[in-house]
Protein backbone atom coordinates (compact mmCIF):
# COMPACT_ATOMS: atom_id res chain seq x y z
CA UNK A 1 0.00 0.00 0.00
CA UNK A 2 3.01 2.21 1.04
CA UNK A 3 4.69 1.57 -2.48
CA UNK A 4 1.70 2.63 -4.47
CA UNK A 5 1.12 5.88 -2.52
CA UNK A 6 4.67 6.86 -3.41
CA UNK A 7 4.48 5.79 -6.58
CA UNK A 8 1.35 7.76 -7.75
CA UNK A 9 2.87 10.99 -5.33
CA UNK A 10 5.60 10.49 -8.02
CA UNK A 11 3.95 10.26 -10.94
CA UNK A 12 2.64 13.34 -10.19
CA UNK A 13 5.32 15.23 -9.42
CA UNK A 14 6.46 14.06 -12.61
CA UNK A 15 3.67 15.71 -14.43
CA UNK A 16 4.20 18.88 -12.48
CA UNK A 17 1.68 19.00 -10.16
CA UNK A 18 3.46 20.76 -6.79
CA UNK A 19 4.15 19.16 -3.80
CA UNK A 20 1.67 21.08 -1.86
CA UNK A 21 -1.01 20.81 -4.55
CA UNK A 22 -0.14 17.05 -4.23
CA UNK A 23 -1.05 17.13 -0.15
CA UNK A 24 -4.47 18.84 -0.44
CA UNK A 25 -5.80 16.31 -3.34
CA UNK A 26 -8.80 13.60 -2.43
CA UNK A 27 -8.19 10.47 -3.94
CA UNK A 28 -10.93 11.11 -6.29
CA UNK A 29 -8.82 13.91 -7.80
CA UNK A 30 -6.07 12.07 -7.98
CA UNK A 31 -7.79 9.45 -9.51
CA UNK A 32 -9.42 11.92 -12.64
CA UNK A 33 -5.44 13.19 -12.72
CA UNK A 34 -4.26 10.18 -13.11
CA UNK A 35 -6.71 8.97 -15.76
CA UNK A 36 -6.29 11.84 -17.67
CA UNK A 37 -2.93 11.50 -18.02
CA UNK A 38 -3.28 8.03 -18.89
CA UNK A 39 -5.77 8.51 -21.52
CA UNK A 40 -2.91 11.18 -22.85
CA UNK A 41 -0.11 8.82 -22.94
CA UNK A 42 -2.46 6.31 -24.83
CA UNK A 43 -3.01 8.72 -27.71
CA UNK A 44 0.49 9.77 -27.63
CA UNK A 45 1.77 6.12 -28.19
CA UNK A 46 -0.98 5.44 -31.28
CA UNK A 47 0.15 8.63 -32.89
CA UNK A 48 3.81 7.17 -32.88
CA UNK A 49 2.51 3.77 -33.60
CA UNK A 50 0.28 5.31 -36.89
CA UNK A 51 3.11 7.69 -37.79
CA UNK A 52 5.77 4.61 -37.76
CA UNK A 53 3.04 2.60 -40.11
CA UNK A 54 3.23 4.94 -42.29
CA UNK A 55 6.89 5.70 -42.63
CA UNK A 56 7.25 2.05 -42.86
CA UNK A 57 4.50 1.98 -45.65
CA UNK A 58 6.07 5.00 -47.63
CA UNK A 59 9.61 3.45 -47.15
CA UNK A 60 7.94 -0.10 -48.86
CA UNK A 61 6.30 2.23 -51.65
CA UNK A 62 9.46 3.45 -52.43
CA UNK A 63 11.36 0.18 -52.97
CA UNK A 64 13.37 0.16 -50.10
CA UNK A 65 14.20 -2.68 -47.50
Amino acid sequence: MLYGYWATVLQLLKIGIAWEAIKELSEGEIAVIMGIESAIQDRQSEEQAREMARKNMNMNNMGVF
